[in-house]
């Protein structure tokens, strides 16, 4: 048992020997406890895949021996031991940030995999629809002034252009009565050349400019519609996006349920070591 003359006599031992104090004599104490290899063996993760740098090791073991000053083996096991769980605590910080990215990723990933479109082609495809609404509307009043001719290939005025032969393709398959010979011919490539659209659609009644006009500008107001519908989904889905991509970043900002509990017992485990470590050095050291 030690007595109380005996323990002063440590504390004035412990004041003396303040440790190596030069830095040679920092790289031999640090050294001392590397060859010793107990608790130090394997720890640095030397595979090309997360690989570690022991130099970074050497620093934080280098800090501790100038903080803790270490005079002899055993206290130099105990820094030891200490830096190893400072590292570990490292890895443990590590995973946690590795975890939430690959959380968030996952997450992300698994939203997009269902056909569910980003926000930046949605934008894309709005623009494109807008502008194919506003070709078409300037469209529609051409062809309700009556301006468009429809015995050329292509009809065109200062603002637009527009495919005649498209235009009487669009006519002919949306008659109703068509029989399936002129659907086959329609339907299948190649093109008909202007002459014979006109006189396909001559065979049924379409041979008057006006009504050819009129059932033009009835299906573009109905492309119209359509697209006008399709943009408000498409409006829809975007504020979706936006509230999902939220709703994953809050749920991405800890890792998989799973893995927490084991985090946090582990980082305490390591703290406690640390903890102890350090009274057991202090106590032999005399501090305590």
């Amino acid at each position: 048992m030690t007595t109380e003359k005996q323990l002063i006599a440590n504390q004035q031992n412990a004041q003396l020997s303040t440790g190596p104090a030069t830095n040679s004599g920092k790289t031999i104490v640090s050294s001392n406890a590397i060859k010793h290899g107990i608790f130090t063996k394997d720890l640095i993760v030397s595979s090309v895949i997360g690989e570690e740098n022991q130099r970074e090791y050497q620093e934080i073991l280098g800090n501790l021996i100038d903080s803790l000053n270490p005079c002899n083996q055993i206290e130099s096991l105990l820094v030891e031991k200490i830096a190893v769980d400072f590292w570990r605590l490292r890895r443990v910080i590590r995973f946690e940030t590795g975890g939430i990215a690959e959380h968030i990723s996952d997450l992300l990933n698994q939203f997009y995999s269902y056909g569910t479109k980003n926000n930046q082609t949605i934008d894309q495809e709005i623009l494109h629809m807008e502008q194919l609404i506003q070709r078409n509307t300037l469209y529609i009043e051409c062809l309700s002034r009556g301006e468009v001719s429809f015995d050329q290939p292509i009809w065109r005025n200062d603002d637009l252009e527009a495919d005649i032969i498209d235009d009487l393709y669009i006519v002919a398959k949306s008659i109703e009565k068509l029989t399936q010979g002129d659907k086959k011919i329609l339907y299948n490539p190649p093109c008909l050349p202007l002459t014979d659209l006109q006189s396909l659609l001559k065979k049924y009644d379409y041979d008057d400019s006006n009504k050819i006009s009129s059932t033009l500008i009835e299906l573009y107001m109905k492309e119209n519609k359509e697209l006008k519908e399709e943009i408000q989904k498409l409006s829809t889905q975007k504020l979706s996006n936006a509230e999902a991509d939220k709703l994953n970043f809050m749920m991405g900002m800890v890792p998989a349920s799973e893995h927490v509990d084991k985090i946090l017992k582990y980082e305490r485990s390591l703290q406690k070591s640390i903890f102890q470590n350090l009274l057991m050095l202090k106590k032999l050291q005399g501090s305590f």
